[in-house]
């Protein structure tokens, strides 16, 4: 067993002990039983982007997926394949008792190899296909972090570039078996003109591009999620369980942090997705951390078994 292995194992078997004998016993019965409860009786797995274990997953992937098994998740979406082929990965995401339900690409990797995107979300058994971020009109400001230079790049002849692309994508993902969807950073919701939206423009150009709405995003964005979510019921199939607080210090002033701990109602926000049909979600937090990461996976997903927000 790797250094890295032995911490992990220890953070996720610390995370039951940490929530209180009474939790503790039941804690992954409970996350396994029902993930998050629909009205209707249906549930949404528990979920998680591997974005939020990036580093981890690069160190040592056999032993972060296993510790994200140990935290309850059920299912994973993609971001990149870590060196390994897309069936390797497979093997080992399945052999953690975990399911590859998404798999992320940024759309100028999309344009690059459509078809080689297409095989990797197959091959990984995923539903479906996530363009992760959009293609800019020219070279970013080098002088501005990312999210702020792309926030500021992107114009409606921009957009119009993505969303023909998408709209082009989208037949081919299907014929395939996949969803093309598209997820959000806060950039789409800049409002460019007489209400027209990078978001906006995306919905407009194929009726099969469905979405991924990351909901700490559309805070960061300067929008009401719930607003939101009414606006498109029925084109969002997929959530980013992101919470957000104010930083000054951070890009467009928003950090994201641990589920539960920022600003975002959750109770609304779940309530909304069961209504629209929403099909299921991942829980996501950004870098920097300000504590270990799989700590705060623990308080992320001890926060959303407890509540009744999240049912």
């Amino acid at each position: 067993m790797t250094d890295l292995s032995r911490r992990l194992f220890a953070a996720s078997l610390g995370s039951a002990m940490l929530a209180g004998d009474a939790f503790a016993h039941g804690r992954n019965a409970h996350a396994h039983k029902a993930g998050i409860h629909h009205a209707s009786g249906r549930r949404w797995p528990m979920g998680i982007q591997l974005w939020t274990v990036n580093a981890e997953m690069k160190a040592d992937p056999k032993a972060t997926l296993k510790a994200l098994k140990g935290f309850g998740f059920q299912t994973v979406e993609t971001a990149g394949l870590y060196g390994m082929s897309a069936p390797a990965l497979r093997k080992l995401i399945e052999d953690a008792g975990l399911m590859c339900k998404s798999y992320h690409a940024g759309i100028v990797d999309l344009m690059a190899t459509p078809d080689a995107h297409i095989a990797n979300a197959r091959a990984l058994g995923a539903t479906w296909l996530v363009c992760a971020s959009p293609k800019a009109p020219g070279p970013l400001d080098p002088s501005k972090r990312w999210l702020e230079a792309i926030y500021a790049a992107m114009t409606i002849d921009a957009w119009k570039e993505n969303a023909a692309f998408l709209a082009e994508l989208a037949p081919k993902a299907k014929q395939a078996g996949l969803i093309m969807t598209y997820h959000n950073h806060p950039m789409e919701f800049r409002d460019l003109g007489g209400g027209v939206t990078g978001y906006s423009v995306l919905a407009k150009s194929s009726d099969l591009l469905r979405f991924e709405l990351d909901i700490g995003w559309v805070v960061a964005g300067g929008r009401d999620p719930l607003a939101i979510m009414k606006a498109y019921a029925g084109r969002i199939d997929l959530l980013h369980v992101k919470d957000m607080v104010k930083d000054a210090s951070a890009p467009l002033g928003w950090r994201s942090v641990e589920v539960g701990r920022g600003v975002i109602d959750w109770g609304s926000i779940f309530a909304a997705a069961h209504a629209i049909g929403v099909k299921g979600y991942f829980i996501e937090q950004e870098p920097p951390y300000l504590r270990p990461v799989m700590e705060s996976l623990r308080i992320s997903t001890d926060n959303i078994c407890r509540s009744k927000s999240f049912r």
